[in-house]
Order: C-alpha cells, then structure tokens, then sequence
C-alpha cells in the first residue's frame, strides 16, 4: 500500500473513533474565576493559614523526597495541598482530609479549569494544553470531594490540580474509585487521601528521570504537560488506639474500562502497599507515622453500584510524545 493512501487510511480510522462526551455542567463567570484566585493567593501569602492546612490534611507529615529534588513545590489552600512538578507541570501528590460532615452539601459544579494563579506562566500547565483529541483535564483532587462550598468547588479546577487522563481512566475506574472513597469516607470523621502521579515508562519500579517522560502535543504543537505512566491512591484513617490504617491503589493509565462488578475486581487485582509507591515516586509518604497497617483487600461499603462514565473507544495515542 503506498505511504498516502495509507496516511489517509489512518485518518479515517481516527475520525471515526469518537470523542468521550464534553462535560455538561456550566462554566464559571471571570468575576467567578479573580474571586477563586484572590482567595488563593490570599491563602498562599499567610504562612499560619498555610501551616493550619498542611497540618490539617497530612497529618502524619509531608511526603518527604527521598533524592533532593529543585523543580518541585508546596501549594497549600484551606482545602488540600498540591505537591507540583514545574518540570513536568503535573502534581506528583495531592493530599486532602475528608470530613463526613461535608459529603452531603451538593453545590453544583462549575468548571472553572484555569492556570495556577500563583505561579508563573511558564511553570502552570493552562486549558490549552489539553486541547488535542485524547486526554482529560483529570482531577486529582476530585471536585466532588470539595463540593461543599463553591470557592472550594472553583479551586478544584486549578490546572495544579491536573493530569493527563485519558476518558476510560478518567470517566471510568478512576470515578468509580472517587465515588467508593466517598462511601468509605462517611464511615469515619476523617478520611485522608493521597491521589499522585507515578512516572515508570521503563518499569523498573523506581521514578524515572523527568527527561524520560512522555508528554502530550496540544493543538498548538506544544508538548509542555507529561502524561504518567499511572496513578495511586493512598487512602488512610487513624483508629482509636493510634494506628494509621491504610488501603493503596495503582491504576495503570491504560484504556481498561471496567464496568459493574468487573471494576471492583480490578480495582482488587491493583492494590499496592505503600513501599511500592515509595519506590515508584522516590517519596516518603507517612513520615510521621509510628504504626501502620495496610489493607490488602477493599473496605466495605454500600449505595453505589460501579459504573463507568465513559463509553468512548480507545483513541490512539499518537498525540503523546517521548
């Protein structure tokens, strides 16, 4: 077959495979957008407010990295707190405190997907980054988790908060694990929660260099945004007597999408302890914890049946490049 016909042929196949559907909810006014961002960087300017949040939400400490690193930073809000690669213009970790008190509010959603307010231009991932046929804007700290009050719901969508996600991840078993965190979450006052980047392209199970990661193309023809290899959840509860109780899941950022009970056995087939991850993000991510006990096997939980959201076939990835 000769080189055009065969282009041609390749473009048809991508036309017809279709998109994952756009989100329905509205979108955040300007005046809705300056009043997230003063909050932020109101927030970001106070360093009691600062210490109060990362005591808050991570309190067994701060992952701690385990190689020096200098392109890495701290975004704390009253919310969560972001660990932010500038390199990479991923979050390596987010961490957030559920309260079972706020999982009832509903504020409706507003995207409101938008450059970090406190860093430069060139060390914030933007929207148009994520202008190419292939990937999410995927939340690490989900926006129903934050749906409490609407500031919180706005600054969900900071791009800080963003990975590259494609739609069977994103829209599938990565919701389906957010909706049954929820349900874990109201069995207890406080459910702590890590949602990270793991950047392992070679498998070797250790973090890979930045300079080896893949990155997506935007329509524009930049490629400034990394694309992990997968993500985790580290999920954790304190009982009465001290011991930090855990559950960790890595999900391999693939084009699996199950569905119904099928998810839950994925999502059983993919919990991890918390030295993998350690290994995989060159972090220490409990260093203050004294006694730990880790999961093996999904909590219980009940009112919610696996569905997954996205019904889209796998797009190609062509549009990420090494």
């Amino acid at each position: 077959m000769r080189a055009p016909l065969r282009a041609l042929l390749a473009l048809a196949a991508f036309a017809a495979v279709p998109l994952c559907a756009t989100s329905a909810a509205a979108a955040c006014t300007a005046t809705e957008k300056a009043e997230g961002n003063q909050v932020l960087v109101a927030f970001s300017s106070d360093p009691t407010k600062v210490a109060a949040a990362v005591a808050a939400h991570l309190p067994w400490g701060a992952p701690v990295p385990t190689t020096p690193t200098t392109h890495e930073r701290m975004l704390a809000q009253e919310d969560y707190v972001i660990d932010y690669d500038d390199d990479l213009r991923v979050p390596v970790w987010t961490a957030e405190r559920i309260q079972r008190s706020r999982l009832d509010d509903g504020i409706a959603r507003l995207d409101c997907f938008r450059a970090d307010p406190r860093l430069s231009a060139d060390a914030s991932s933007a929207p148009s980054d994520y202008a190419e046929p292939i990937y999410d804007q995927g939340h690490m700290t989900p926006f129903a988790d934050q749906r409490y009050s609407k500031i919180a719901g706005i600054n969900s969508f900071i791009m800080t908060n963003m990975a590259p996600q494609n739609c069977q991840l994103n829209r599938g078993i990565w919701q389906i694990l957010e909706q049954i965190t929820r349900r874990w979450a109201a069995r207890h006052d406080d459910l702590y929660v890590f949602n990270g980047s793991v950047f392992d392209r070679d498998g070797d199970g250790v973090r890979d260099p930045d300079s080896a990661a893949m990155h997506m193309r935007s329509n524009n023809g930049k490629e400034r945004v990394a694309v992990p290899s997968a993500f985790f959840k580290v999920i954790a509860f304190r009982q009465p007597d001290g011991t930090v109780e855990t559950l960790s899941v890595m999900l391999p950022h693939d084009t699996s999408n199950p569905t119904g009970p099928a998810a839950l056995t994925y999502l059983t087939q993919h919990i991890t302890d918390i030295a993998t991850l350690e290994r995989l993000t060159g972090l220490d991510l409990l260093p203050n914890a004294t006694a730990v006990h880790e999961n093996r096997s999904l909590w219980a939980f009940d009112g919610y049946k696996p569905s997954s959201l996205c019904h889209a076939r796998a797009k190609p990835a062509a549009a990420a490049h090494p």
